[in-house]
């Protein structure tokens, strides 16, 4: 049985655009699933990687998925393409200043901030 979805995946403009079902990615078995579908999306072509991830809904996530993200952010550099985040609570806002990783990361208000970042 296939595990069912945990994103839904749109194409805005040649950005590719995901957002989490879940509100909370946290447990190691939502974490797996939502970055194997991430990837599965994902052009392996060498093209640069357009992504944007929204997390409107989510409330708590892993360091196991902040591991995940910083992987995605080495392979979208390593095509010469852009990831921005964006919908981020406050508490999650947090996690990733805490983190330094609002640092490493783009983040954006909201989805449109994010896609006009691209043009």
């Amino acid at each position: 049985m296939a595990n069912a979805p945990r994103i839904t995946v749109r194409e805005t403009d040649g950005v590719i655009v995901i957002r989490f079902q879940e509100q909370h990615v946290f447990d190691e078995r939502t974490v797996r699933e939502v970055s194997d579908q991430i990837a599965a999306v994902l052009p392996n072509d060498g093209s640069p990687i357009r992504l944007v991830l929204d997390f409107t809904g989510v409330n708590l996530i892993s360091s196991s998925l902040l591991s995940k993200l910083i992987l995605l952010q080495r392979r979208v550099d390593g095509t010469g393409g852009k990831l921005r985040l964006c919908e981020i609570s406050p508490l999650l806002q947090q996690v990733f200043r805490t983190s330094n990783l609002d640092r490493l990361f783009s983040l954006d208000r909201d989805q449109r901030a994010a896609l006009s970042a691209f043009e």
